[in-house]
């Protein structure tokens, strides 16, 4: 088939596909304009990483360092390679990376990539369920649950200035 005979089928694709292209783009522009000044300074300090709205909610608040001040969490990715991470914005200006290309403890290994797709603050006041043979764990200080396709999950949690892992459940 000659070039001209396809371009009308070629029109008519952008017609129908162009309004979806500028939704998503949309979407993702209120995203970033709903993320507080302070994490876009914080993510733009990270060399290689963009803010990742994967998840209907791409920014999570709570007392993660347990100082009694607003932290924020959000997903980010890096930019070469796409590994998915969340990005620990702490009060007291310190942030950390967890994934998006920095290993991280993740269940039983270590991974660079974060392939979650459920997250949540978990409260500290809320009973932690625990996985088999392990301690109990309290926390003093709002944690990060994380889940894959309703199956796998563990929470996240600063302590002594730097991320831990916590397995809930396979």
């Amino acid at each position: 088939m000659r070039l001209r005979q396809l371009i009308p089928t070629i029109c008519l694709l952008i017609v129908i596909c162009a309004p979806h292209c500028v939704a998503a783009q949309t979407a993702t522009d209120e995203n970033a304009s709903r993320v507080p000044a302070r994490v876009m300074k914080a993510i733009e300090r990270v060399n290689g990483i963009v803010l990742d709205c994967r998840l209907p909610t791409c920014v999570l608040k709570g007392d993660f360092a347990g100082q009694g001040k607003t932290d924020y969490a959000v997903l980010v990715a890096q930019k070469k390679t796409k590994a998915r991470g969340i990005l620990l914005v702490l009060a007291n200006g310190q942030s950390a990376l967890l994934g998006a290309g920095n290993a991280v403890q993740y269940g039983a290994a270590s991974y660079k990539d974060l392939n979650f797709d459920e997250w949540e603050v978990y409260p500290k006041d809320k009973v932690i369920e625990s996985g088999e043979n392990q301690p109990i764990l309290k926390l003093s200080r709002d944690s990060l649950l994380v889940s894959y396709h309703e199956s796998a999950s563990g929470l996240f949690y600063w302590l002594h200035g730097r991320a831990h892992w916590y397995q809930q459940g396979d």
